[in-house]
């Protein structure tokens, strides 16, 4: 239905929203480990694993938050359910819990690349200076 289209692209903007936000936040937390990978740049990493190993902090937030979201979900459709006196059943099937995961992650990744790859791109130099 209509009603179904508009809250499904209603969502999908806040997930948007929230990406953005979450590149803030994310910049700004591996820019202030900076120094820290200057260090272990200067030691030989690589930018690769340097990059790999915030992707994956990245994912792990995503996945965080899509487990959080989830929980709250199957709050918030007991309590619909106990508001309507059981007249609906409101439930979570499989597939949404697969595609909420699936989003997650998806949301953790873009949101991810572009602090990873700014603080991959450091120089140590500048940071072992300061030291």
């Amino acid at each position: 239905p209509d009603e179904a289209k508009a809250l499904l692209l209603i969502s999908i903007m806040f997930l948007v929203v929230c990406s953005v936000n979450l590149i803030g936040i994310l910049l700004g937390k591996f820019l202030a480990r900076a120094p820290e990978v200057g260090v272990r740049r200067a030691l030989g990493a690589s930018r690769r694993s340097v990059f790999m190993q915030h992707i994956v902090e990245c994912e792990v937030i995503g996945v965080v938050g899509g487990l959080v979201g989830l929980g709250l979900s199957v709050i918030a459709l007991d309590l619909i359910n106990r508001l309507f006196d059981n007249q609906f059943d409101f439930y979570l099937d499989f597939n949404m819990v697969l595609a909420a995961l699936f989003l997650s992650l998806v949301a953790g990744l873009i949101a991810g690349v572009y602090p990873s790859w700014r603080i991959c791109r450091v120089a140590p130099a500048t940071y072992l200076k300061e030291q």
